[in-house]
């Protein structure tokens, strides 16, 4: 029953994303779909607009943010960024995929609690991990995502899957916006 539920909000909320732009506040609703770095956001929604301004600077100031961007923008796949938690001591996760028509709905969760760069890098990170999926376009559900990552990742103690790829793509977007801010306040 739980699970029904939690497929027919899904249902909803893909539904309403269709034709959306992201989904924060009104004022965040009028935010072009392009960056201010001329980037576009077409693929990507948000709820929040704490991660909507994380997302945008994150375009801005990190050429891997921007590649990972794009390659989600040339894909079949939407990427909705939530503001919430996702436990096992995890401040974020890339929790769900769902097929709608010939589409892919990827949800990821993140903790907007944490400071800017931080929260970039963890949006970074979880991008990454949806372009792991996007790369397998069989992969439309969540169950075919589970067993993806039981093929592919990392096997942690906590129970958790990790990739090198995404902890590397959130170090680099981290590095890249720390070495943006600091040409930033130089000037």
């Amino acid at each position: 029953m739980a699970k029904a539920a939690r497929n027919a909000a899904a249902i909803v909320v893909v539904a309403a994303l269709l034709g959306a732009a992201p989904l924060a506040s009104a004022a965040d609703r009028r935010t072009p779909a392009v960056s201010p770095a001329g980037t576009s956001l077409q693929h990507l929604r948000w709820d929040s607009p704490v991660v909507g301004a994380a997302i945008r600077d994150a375009v801005e100031g990190s050429s891997t943010f921007r590649e990972m961007v794009a390659a989600i923008n040339a894909s079949d796949s939407y990427v909705v960024i939530s503001a919430g938690r996702c436990g096992h001591g995890v401040r974020a996760c890339f929790v769900s995929v769902r097929r709608a028509g010939s589409n892919r709905y990827m949800f990821v969760h993140i903790d907007p609690a944490k400071r800017d760069c931080e929260l970039m890098a963890s949006i970074g990170h979880e991008l990454r991990h949806t372009l792991e999926v996007i790369a397998e376009p069989s992969v439309r559900s969540d169950a075919e995502k589970f067993f993806f990552y039981e093929r592919v990742a990392i096997h942690l103690d906590s129970g958790e899957r990790e990739t090198l790829a995404a902890r590397d793509a959130g170090n680099a977007v981290r590095s890249e916006i720390n070495q943006f801010n600091r040409q930033l306040h130089a000037k």
